[in-house]
């Protein structure tokens, strides 16, 4: 009781000093000054695996998620592929990190990691090159986005060496996530409550490499506990890099990952991102506030910011999948539209009978517009123009 009533004081003391004689105050402070979004369970953007945290007493699922970047990065895969390893690799490992994470990402994949140097840059830096190496294609939105999980409050991020990292994940349509309010310092024990979120949000989980007692390790039993599929990379015997990795494999708690360049035997179905807003709708205006009201008419697709609260997912494939169509000038009919998705999608089961309904919903709520000739198109787009090559950057807060 002595301990109870001492912790009891120090928490007076501090909401002593919280902001608490109007809502707007406190709002700017547990926003980082309108710099970071707050989503919950009832967002159409949080991640439900995380659910899975509540099936033992002694765990809890976050009660919110603070963040940076484009929220709809965190559902925009049913099973997202988790990287973790040691933060010093050798170069064995950071190129199965790299690869891992560009082979998931090539496939439509979210790829999962901390912040870390070592294996978990090395999987953010794979996913954006799968980005890349789309932009320029008819579809750029294919390729999977990259999500960073931390310990401590977003603008706390570290290690300084990623900052450039970071702001590549941001522009790129990603998103940097914690469970800790703006102003939490990343102590060590926080790391292991992180490793918990890493893998619940995951799938599949790829341990790349990892030392007898690496932070890495924590993670894998963390997505053992809760059935993720464990695949851990194989190395040299004598190396100590590999002892964890080797351990794990030994012991029948991870299955052997046969190569980093073909991972399509321990993901799902390639599938498109499932996204319902753009990079372009999550930015931040000039005053660093989170926007995604205002409406964006130098757009090349016609879409306006507003399409961020589609919550149904087949409606948010759908208006990517007319988006695709009318980048490459392809007329989009149901029937075009049925097959892009189908094509799109494969692991999905998608009915004439709920294409047709999610149809309906889209042009009842006012985003596409059906022809006389049941042609489709987005309601009030224009055709597109040329743009300048930085158009789809992001503007954020740093």
């Amino acid at each position: 009781m002595e301990r109870f009533h001492a912790a009891l004081e120090r928490w007076r003391e501090r909401l002593a000093a919280l902001p608490l004689c109007g809502w707007e105050p406190l709002a700017d402070r547990l926003t980082f000054h309108g710099g970071q979004w707050i989503i919950g369970p009832a967002s159409p953007y949080w991640p439900h695996q995380l659910d899975d945290l509540a099936i033992r007493s002694d765990w809890a699922p976050p009660l919110c998620l603070w963040g940076m970047g484009d929220p709809a990065a965190l559902v925009s895969c049913d099973e997202p592929v988790a990287v973790v390893g040691s933060r010093d690799i050798n170069d064995y490992g950071r190129f199965v990190a790299r690869n891992v994470g560009l082979q998931a990402a090539r496939h439509g994949h979210l790829v999962v990691s901390g912040g870390a140097k070592g294996a978990d840059a090395a999987a953010h830096w794979g996913a954006l090159a799968a980005r890349e190496e789309r932009k320029d294609s008819d579809d750029p939105d294919y390729a999977g986005r990259t999500v960073a999980v931390f310990a401590g409050g977003v603008e706390r991020r570290g290690p300084s060496c990623n900052f450039r990292l970071f702001d590549a994940m941001l522009t790129a349509g990603g998103a940097l996530v914690s469970e800790m309010p703006p102003g939490t310092i990343p102590e060590a024990r926080r790391f292991l409550l992180r490793n918990r979120i890493i893998a619940a949000m995951a799938g599949v989980v790829v341990v790349a490499q990892a030392r007898h007692r690496s932070g890495a390790l924590n993670t894998a039993t963390w997505a053992a506990e809760m059935n993720r599929t464990l695949v851990a990379a194989p190395g040299d015997i004598d190396e100590p890099y590999n002892t964890g990795c080797n351990r794990l494999v030994h012991d029948g708690k991870a299955v052997l990952l046969a190569s980093a360049t073909d991972i399509g035997d321990i993901c799902h179905a390639e599938h498109t991102p499932y996204l319902s807003v753009t990079p372009c709708a999550a930015a931040v205006d000039e005053d660093n506030r989170f926007d995604t009201g205002h409406a964006d008419t130098d757009r090349t697709d016609g879409v306006t910011p507003n399409d961020s609260d589609i919550a149904d997912p087949l409606q948010s494939m759908m208006m990517t999948a007319i988006r695709a169509l009318r980048r490459r000038d392809t007329v989009c009919t149901a029937d075009t539209l049925l097959a892009e998705l189908r094509s799109r999608h494969p692991g999905k089961v998608i009915s004439v009978a709920g294409a047709q309904q999610a149809l309906t919903a889209l042009e009842t709520s006012g985003r596409i517009a059906v022809d006389a000739d049941g042609t489709i198109a987005i309601a009030g787009a224009t055709r597109a123009r040329p743009m300048p090559e930085d158009h789809l950057s992001v503007r954020h807060p740093l």
